[in-house]
């Protein structure tokens, strides 16, 4: 396998293991057909295709698996990936003898296709928007991991206290809950992250593999970055991989989908690197 980029072979070792304990996952599956692509591992990539046709089928976004099966023409010696093909001709015309099944289906193709947001400069009142937005979900987040005694009350009281006093200014600022408890007490980050991981189901990533460039970043405007925490980190086809340090915050997800007019797959992120990113990337 030619690799030219260490990163991209820690990242697809990650993907890998993650389908070892996640058979069929869309979202590893997505992300190691264009890393195969990238490095020349094409027969790894012809599986990841068949095995992505197939997720497709079974979740029932055919349109989805006809686009993905039409990078399979290349493998037209490989009866695998003959075979898929022809699982998902099949599909197609069961869905099509049902007007029933079809018509929700092409429903909500076209309400995903118009749900799309301009990406403009921020004016003041969005940033107290952001903040608003942010303050009410962390304070959530910390009332959760108390009621639940994930973290010993007096921390929480501290968190609490901290995101009550945080002064909302028209500059950016991060706010996270995650962020405070790993500034005052890393120790707890560990344990409250697996926490979020089992009460969510949303697979932590290792975000320091990724180089989270600026054509990823800037499609969401800087100050939601900088307040939110959210880290866009890198694209599959049109889809976007996001990091978060609240998975908790379904109103976040669903408002970033919105705005950046495309499908996101949501992952847990150490609120350490998110800091080095904002750092890095936006001088915060």
């Amino acid at each position: 396998m030619e690799n030219k980029d260490p990163k991209i072979s820690e990242a697809i070792e990650f993907f890998e293991t993650m389908l070892e304990s996640m058979p069929g996952d869309r979202t590893s599956l997505e992300f190691l057909v264009v890393a195969y692509e990238q490095v020349g591992a094409l027969d790894k990539r012809c599986r990841c295709l068949i095995d992505l046709v197939d997720t497709l089928i079974k979740e029932g976004e055919l349109n989805d698996a006809k686009m993905i099966a039409g990078h399979l023409k290349v493998f037209s010696e490989d009866s695998d990936a003959q075979a898929a093909v022809a699982r998902l001709n099949k599909a197609c015309e069961l869905q099509a003898l049902s007007q029933k099944k079809e018509l929700p289906y092409e429903g909500a193709a076209l309400e995903k296709q118009g749900d799309g947001s301009l990406n403009v400069p921020d004016p003041v009142i969005e940033v107290h928007v952001y903040s608003r937005a942010a303050l009410s979900a962390e304070m959530d987040l910390v009332w959760m991991l108390k009621d639940n005694e994930i973290l010993p009350p007096e921390i929480c009281e501290e968190l609490i206290r901290a995101l009550s006093e945080y002064p909302v200014t028209e500059n950016p600022q991060l706010i996270s809950a995650m962020s405070f408890l790993d500034d005052a007490h890393p120790e707890w980050t560990e344990k409250v992250m697996c926490q979020l991981q089992k009460s969510s189901n949303m697979p932590a990533i290792p975000l320091e593999l990724f180089d989270c460039e600026g054509g990823v970043l800037s499609a969401i405007t800087s100050a939601y970055i900088k307040v939110r925490g959210v880290i866009p980190f890198a694209m599959m086809a049109d889809e976007f991989l996001v990091g978060v340090m609240n998975p908790l915050d379904k109103a976040l997800q669903e408002d970033l989908t919105a705005r950046l007019g495309a499908k996101c797959h949501f992952f847990l992120v150490h609120p350490r690197i998110v800091q080095d990113v904002l750092v890095n990337k936006f001088d915060l």
